[in-house]
């Protein structure tokens, strides 16, 4: 109300995005929110709803669409190169010590908060899962089952390890492993992809019938973080210079997933999913 900024762009903690960036777009702010959009299917849809009324944008940082080679793997599969897909792998396989101990090197207290710590499913499952999502366009996910355990030691006061396997529409299927408790040290994979005329995984398209390729990393693909990028395109959106590929759909859906699956995890069955379109 004081400063009536233009633009908001929140990166607090992951419980917050939903309520905070309402707050924004009912003041006339268009929104580019870190991942995850929301940690509910209520405050998705909260969002949702919001967007539409006020007419402004939202933008959700999905980096790895940037990143090489999960990114350039994506864009291949979407493209077509492993032809008719039946299975699709996300994860999200992270120490995260140094994030949630006292004594880490990048220690943020809001994760293992005991009245809101960070759910990893939302804020890390969601990278695999989005770069699914955007694989497989508009093929709704219908159902979900998911179990998980916090046993690794890692500090997180609810689960830290997370498996959730999904159904789509046309009847393919696919997975997301999370654990943020994991003792390495850095990332492990992060996306693979199987079809009827070949594999994605490693960097590396595979077919029977052909030495391995390693995919080429693109201008628009770099190793790493890929804030920048992201807002680059969220100002090029705004402009009205590019389409906003990482819009509150994507984001939605994403939300809705993971709602689905700690709704599984709580009861023991599989769930349906809310579909955004």
């Amino acid at each position: 109300a004081a400063t009536k900024p233009n633009v908001v762009v929140d990166a607090g903690p992951d419980f917050l995005h939903g309520p905070q960036c309402v707050k924004a777009l009912e003041a006339g702010c268009d929104v580019l929110i870190e991942k995850p959009m929301a940690t509910s299917l209520e405050d998705a849809q909260a969002l949702i709803a919001a967007e539409k009324a006020t007419g402004k944008t939202i933008m959700v940082d999905y980096t790895m669409r940037y990143s090489h080679p999960w990114g350039t793997m994506m864009h291949a599969a979407r493209n077509g190169d492993v032809g008719d897909i039946f299975y699709l792998g996300g994860f999200y396989i992270h120490d995260m010590w140094n994030w949630y101990d006292a004594e880490g090197e990048f220690t943020t207290p809001w994760r293992i908060d005991p009245e809101n710590p960070q759910n990893i499913l939302f804020g890390g499952g969601c990278h695999g899962l989005d770069m699914i999502l955007y694989t497989m366009g508009d093929n709704p996910v219908t159902d979900v089952y998911c179990c998980g355990n916090h046993l690794s030691g890692s500090g997180m006061p609810i689960e830290d390890c997370y498996l959730v396997s999904m159904t789509f529409a046309n009847g393919a299927i696919g997975k997301i492993f999370v654990s943020s408790g994991c003792n390495r040290g850095d990332f492990g994979p992060m996306f693979e992809v199987y079809g009827t005329e070949g594999t994605l995984i490693d960097g590396k398209l595979l077919k029977r019938t052909a030495d391995p390729v390693e995919l080429e990393e693109p201008e628009e693909v770099g190793v790493g973080h890929g804030w920048a990028l992201t807002v680059r395109d969220f100002l090029d959106v705004l402009d009205g210079k590019r389409d906003n590929w990482m819009n509150s759909t994507y984001g939605a859906r994403n939300v809705s997933i993971c709602d689905a699956a700690w709704k599984s995890l709580h009861s023991g069955q599989v769930e349906k999913v809310t579909w955004f379109d």
